[in-house]
């Protein structure tokens, strides 16, 4: 696994639905499955359920792989502090990066996700008081294409265009790269903001960033950051979500964001 990566998982799809989707693909004619150039109609033939014999190929091609990268922070200035007056206690600009992808040869068959979700957690276990988000970024976001862009904390997160070499990128916090279409949520508490993806002209693969700026309160211990990413899986013949086996925040793996 890469040093940039911090966690790797199978995206799944829900329990019961593979077997129904299974029943309706069953029922199409072999013009239509040929459509799905990784599935073996010749085994298909010769499968004695046919049902039966889908189910186990979707279970076992239909799967998202996500990978999230270590957030990168900082504390912020006293200079960008300063334009969060109501703010208290520690402040950081936080860069969360994932990446969503499918098993090789599916990707070479076309498929990619139409909808996508990265959701983070913050949370300090030892004390009562908890941080929160002040701002994120990109709240809405819909023109453009994948692009680099710069983000600075000011008043609020704004970003701007960055010409620079790919390879340059990676050693600066404030870049990454973006999409449309785009929309963050602070989320529960404002301690669970999300980030919704969805596919316009391009479709949903690789690697995307999102940015916040976290609030670790007086009387806060240390804070810690759980991520899950989520998303719809389309292919040649159907559309099905895909997700962690593990959604409950508590069991989630997390790692440490500030002391």
């Amino acid at each position: 696994m890469s040093e940039e990566i911090w966690l790797e998982e199978v995206l799944v799809p829900p329990e019961g639905l593979v077997e129904e989707m299974a029943k309706g693909l069953a029922s199409l004619d072999e013009r239509h499955l040929a459509a799905e150039k990784s599935l073996d109609l010749a085994a298909l033939r010769q499968a004695k359920d046919k049902a039966a014999a889908i189910g186990r190929y979707i279970e076992e091609r239909a799967r998202g792989i996500l990978r999230v990268h270590h957030p990168r922070h900082r504390p912020l200035t006293p200079e960008e502090a300063a334009h969060l007056p109501m703010a208290q206690g520690n402040l950081y600009l936080v860069r969360l990066g994932m990446e969503l992808d499918v098993l090789p040869p599916e990707r070479e068959a076309g498929w990619a996700y139409t909808v996508a979700w990265c959701r983070a957690y913050l949370f300090s276990p030892e004390t009562g008081v908890q941080p929160r988000v002040l701002d994120l970024y990109p709240k809405r976001l819909y023109e453009g294409g994948p692009t680099a862009v710069r983000v600075e904390a000011g008043l609020g997160l704004k970003a701007g265009p960055v010409e620079a070499q790919i390879a340059q990128l990676g050693a600066d916090l404030h870049v990454g790269q973006v999409t449309p279409v785009t929309l963050g949520f602070f989320g529960e508490e404002e301690r669970a903001p999300y980030w919704e993806l969805r596919a316009r002209e391009t479709p949903i693969l690789g690697v995307y960033h999102f940015w916040m700026i976290v609030e670790q309160p007086p009387g806060c211990g240390p804070v810690r950051l759980a991520m899950m990413g989520e998303g719809n899986l389309q292919t040649r013949l159907f559309n099905i979500p895909v997700g962690p086996k593990e959604r409950a925040w508590a069991h989630r793996p997390s790692i440490p964001l500030a002391g």
